[in-house]
């Protein structure tokens, strides 16, 4: 309709332009009559290329807009194609994702009976097996998580359930998930909470993935030194000064009382280049060897963190030296600030610092 609407102005318009000429020449052949016939042949054959470079224009211009029509009507079908193969892929992933949970759940299942004994005592040299089986199955059924959840959240369909919780209890019991973890590789870990912090409404489901991705992601790749994890009110207009990689991002930049959690490491570090690029889907630094898939993952958790933070009204912000150690922190919405006097601070941690 846009098109059409243009082309019959454009007309319209350049009708005009030839009614103007012509009273124009009219007008001056009045004049110039006595002038003789060769200057009022002149005159009109001026009026005759202005009509034969109007027609000229008027046919190009439709020709154009017919050219815009065609290529704008292409698009649209591309656009609603591009529309259905998204929502195919996400549709076959999430229903693929969704079976292939219950094989996996049923070998892992089948694997507790083995090292309980259902099926007799194992013996030695049958243990170490089972036990790969078993962290092979887990590690599997991570990952179809993690392409499950990524699908839900391209179609939409991953739901938040708010309520309020208490983060100090809360971030320990995260922290003790993995703390095993992080102490079969030898690596120290604290963790500094203040009780003084405010309750938040939040998913507390999708917070604790957002915590143990970050916290793994810091074990997987920190091979030595330390691992800390802290949280802390930040009150509106210091959100750049508690993190400076906070500028960048528009929501933390717009204000608000936030809470920060920050999940800290001393690893080999990220160069400035991929800082964002480690947010991407399927995107992988520092992967290691292909034949390590347990640390080669999938490249999702990353960006699965940050999109659930984004789908929590927050963000994931980065931070990081090479050769020093890494910062990632989680931003959470805090609708109120606590009592001036149990305002929480502690010393920076930073990344060379942390070393």
């Amino acid at each position: 309709m846009s098109l059409r609407f243009r082309l019959r102005a454009s007309t319209v318009a350049l009708g005009t332009v030839f009614v103007s000429v012509f009273i124009v020449l009219v007008i001056a052949d009045r004049y110039v009559r006595q002038a003789g016939w060769p200057m009022r042949l002149a005159l009109w054959a001026t009026l005759l290329v202005a009509v034969i470079a109007i027609l000229v224009g008027l046919v190009f211009e439709r020709r154009q807009a017919r050219s815009i029509a065609e290529r704008s009507a292409e698009l649209e079908q591309l656009s609603a194609e591009l529309y259905r193969a998204n929502r195919a892929k996400s549709e076959f992933l999430a229903n693929v994702s969704h079976e292939l949970r219950t094989p996996l759940a049923a070998i892992v299942g089948f694997v507790d009976l083995l090292r309980e004994g259902a099926y007799g005592e194992l013996s030695a040299r049958q243990t170490g097996p089972v036990e790969r089986i078993e962290s092979s199955a887990n590690h599997l059924r991570e990952l179809v998580e993690q392409v499950l959840d990524l699908a839900k959240m391209a179609a939409g369909r991953l739901d938040v359930h708010r309520e309020l919780i208490k983060l100090r209890p809360f971030v320990i019991d995260v922290a003790a998930e993995v703390e095993p973890l992080i102490t079969k590789k030898g690596l120290a870990f604290s963790i500094a909470v203040p009780s003084t912090l405010p309750r938040i409404a939040t998913d507390p489901t999708h917070l604790r993935q957002i915590l143990v991705n970050l916290l793994g992601n810091a074990i997987k790749f920190t091979a030595q030194g330390s691992i800390t994890m802290r949280a802390a009110f930040v009150p509106e207009g210091q959100v750049t000064a508690f993190a400076a990689a906070a500028h960048a991002r528009p929501l933390l930049a717009a204000g608000g009382n936030w809470v920060a959690l920050q999940v800290i490491d001393t690893g080999p570090g990220i160069d400035e280049k991929d800082l964002e690029r480690v947010f991407e889907e399927f995107e992988q630094v520092n992967a290691g060897p292909r034949g390590d898939s347990m640390r080669r993952g999938t490249g999702l958790g990353l960006s699965i963190s940050r999109r659930l933070a984004r789908l929590l009204d927050g963000d994931i912000t980065l931070e990081s030296q090479l050769g020093k150690g890494t910062v990632f922190t989680l931003w959470v919405p805090a609708d109120s600030p606590p009592p001036e006097k149990q305002l929480s601070s502690f010393p920076e941690i930073t990344p060379s610092s942390a070393t």
